[in-house]
């Protein structure tokens, strides 16, 4: 049985412990070690399971602090920047094998390797602010990268591994990852990621936002109608296109 590696993790009292001791701003590391220090009632790890104490935290920090280096932090802060941030970090966390076990389904460990870890980054790439951006779930700085990464890997043997984290707008990736519906299942996270690419090679990217929003709700209203998750890959991708063509035939009023 391989070792599983167990990580830090902050309550939420803590995440807005140290936002609200900052005023909001990213929390110094000085600061950060005095708050959730040794014997910190706001750190705590799982009881079993796993080995505590480990280097993974420092290896997370260090990895992503040179992607963000890379595309232009601490100075450009363009949207471009953020974009280019965003793809990278995805693909690096998706590819990390000691970042797949149940360990990285904890949001209390997200927050914990946010804000504990990275706050300025994280104020970088969001310069408002927003707390859910420290706190762990979907909206996580970094946490959201992370689903993006395992979700849409298409594998090693793929001769584009990585095209669906590439080539889908951020309008595209929120749509798919911050509904429960459809971010719960993988093969139905990426049958419509791929759609999405084909699509939008066809009618421009341009167009893709509203297109993308319409077809969202016609898959989950299909979903209510039959279990998507128990079709086989063919007709999984042919209920999504359909789905796409749906919605382009009601902007055209076709």
């Amino acid at each position: 049985m391989s070792r599983v590696d167990l990580l830090p993790r902050l309550k939420t009292i803590g995440v807005s412990h140290l936002l609200q001791d900052s005023n909001g701003a990213p929390p110094e590391p000085e600061r950060v070690l005095e708050i959730i220090g040794e014997n910190s009632p706001f750190v705590w790890f799982a009881a079993s399971g796993g080995t505590a104490g480990n280097d993974l935290p420092s290896e997370f920090a260090r990895g992503l602090r040179d992607i963000a280096s890379r595309c232009g932090y601490p100075g450009e802060n363009s949207q471009k920047a953020r974009a280019d941030f965003d793809r990278e970090a995805a693909i690096w966390l998706g590819s990390h094998p000691s970042l797949q076990s149940g360990e990285l389904l904890r949001d209390d460990v997200w927050a914990f390797l946010t804000t504990a870890l990275l706050p300025k980054i994280v104020e970088w790439r969001y310069p408002e602010r927003n707390h859910e951006r420290y706190a762990g779930g979907v909206r996580n700085t970094f946490q959201r990268l992370w689903m993006r990464g395992v979700t849409l890997d298409l594998g090693e043997g793929h001769a584009d591994r990585w095209v669906l984290v590439r080539e889908l707008s951020e309008d595209a990736m929120v749509q798919i990852f911050e509904r429960a519906a459809i971010s719960s299942d993988a093969r139905l996270s990426r049958a419509i990621a791929r759609s999405w690419v084909d699509i939008a090679g066809l009618i421009g990217r341009g167009r893709m936002e509203d297109v993308m929003r319409r077809a969202t709700i016609f898959i989950r209203v299909r979903n209510q109608v039959i279990d998507l998750a128990h079709l086989d890959d063919d007709d999984l991708a042919a209920e999504i296109a359909h789905a796409f063509n749906a919605s382009i035939g009601s902007e055209t009023g076709n």
